[in-house]
């Protein structure tokens, strides 16, 4: 294959849920515009997810998911015919380096990533499991994999390929050069807070909008947001800064003449909250309106969004399948079994 001149990028998603506006204000609108200054690989990657959801009920819900984060991709922007979209579990050559890589990092490595405990903590478990201790290594499987150069990642996550680098310069000192060394861009990715006002926005929490809200659903979700707690009446001075509304107004309405306007005026008890959110209700509706629209369209056209998985699969396949033979070729598992059929049965006795 061709080299691309851009450097090569991946990032990606887990399947268990529709993507909401957290999802696209932290990432989502980071990967439309990266998408044209790299050479972008966006996975899909329903094996994490049975690092924290093995149970069957929810394994049974991958397909649908996988569909949704597809349709929501093209929806928001991401260009089938710059960007390669795949699932993660379609790429045989991701259980084979993960084993190889295993050999390479430590359980005390791998036990003082800060966000494991963390994960296991928010999924209810009381000991961690090893697919979970391991996630990060499967993680770098998935970077480099593609032999990817950056990976776009919050403050919080940097930690992912850090590991994802170490395990690159391992491998290349072991066996010879083989993967780059990946390069985090480091992004101060905004946390949109939920709903509740509580947390940041969440599909397990309940306190999302997603984008695929309808224009009912959204207004009806806004109509209930949490705002100043101490403020009791439409002529109460309230609280602009941390309170969620605002938020929201200066994440999504682009007027700036409106939300300044809204934010003196609730300063001084001169602007109800019902009226505050109804203009909030209306600029999330026109921001949401044409990702709505294209999201229809693909749903009308399903084929279009399955030969887009499709075509990113096989393209993903003749990548993995490329490293995956530099990475025989250097560790010297490229050896043929053929060898010794002659001299040894199946059962190891000598012919």
């Amino acid at each position: 294959m061709t080299p691309s001149p851009k450097p090569r990028l991946l990032t990606g998603d887990r399947p268990t849920g529709r993507l909401h506006l957290g999802h696209y204000v932290g990432s989502l609108a980071n990967r439309v515009r990266l998408q044209y200054q790299y050479e972008s690989f966006f996975i899909i990657a329903d094996l994490h997810t049975l690092t924290t959801r093995p149970e069957p009920e929810h394994i049974k819900e991958i397909p649908t998911y996988i569909k949704e984060t597809v349709l929501d991709y093209l929806a928001v922007g991401i260009d089938p015919n710059v960007s390669t979209i795949f699932v993660q579990s379609a790429i045989p050559e991701t259980y084979q380096l993960n084993l190889l890589f295993e050999m390479l990092v430590t359980v005390p490595r791998l036990e003082r990533m800060p966000t494991l405990k963390d994960m296991a903590r928010d999924a209810h478990m009381d000991s961690m499991p090893f697919g979970l201790l391991g996630y990060p290594v499967l993680q770098a499987v998935d970077i480099l994999l593609p032999r990817a150069q950056v990976v776009p990642v919050g403050r919080d996550n940097q930690s992912h390929v850090e590991l994802a680098r170490e395990l690159a310069r391992r491998f290349n000192n072991l066996y010879g050069e083989t993967f780059p060394e990946p390069e985090p861009i480091i992004g101060d990715v905004p946390l949109l807070v939920g709903t509740d006002g509580q947390n940041k926005m969440s599909k397990s929490l309940n306190n999302a909008i997603y984008l695929s809200d309808d224009a009912e659903t959204v207004r009806q979700k806004v109509m209930n947001m949490y705002t100043d707690p101490k403020r009791l009446r439409a002529t109460d001075p309230g609280t602009v800064e941390g309170n969620p509304v605002f938020i929201y107004h200066d994440a999504f309405n682009p007027s700036r003449a409106e939300v300044d306007d809204l934010k003196e005026r609730y300063r001084k008890g001169q602007v109800g909250d019902v009226e505050v959110k109804e203009k909030l209700a209306r600029a999330i509706n026109n921001f949401l309106e044409p990702i709505r629209e294209k999201r229809a369209y693909y749903l009308a056209h399903p084929l279009i969004a399955n030969d887009v998985l499709a075509q990113g699969i096989q393209r993903m396949q003749a990548e993995a399948k490329a490293t995956m033979e530099l990475v025989r070729e250097k560790t010297g598992l490229s050896y043929s079994l053929d060898l010794f059929v002659d001299q040894v049965d199946i059962f190891g006795n000598e012919g």
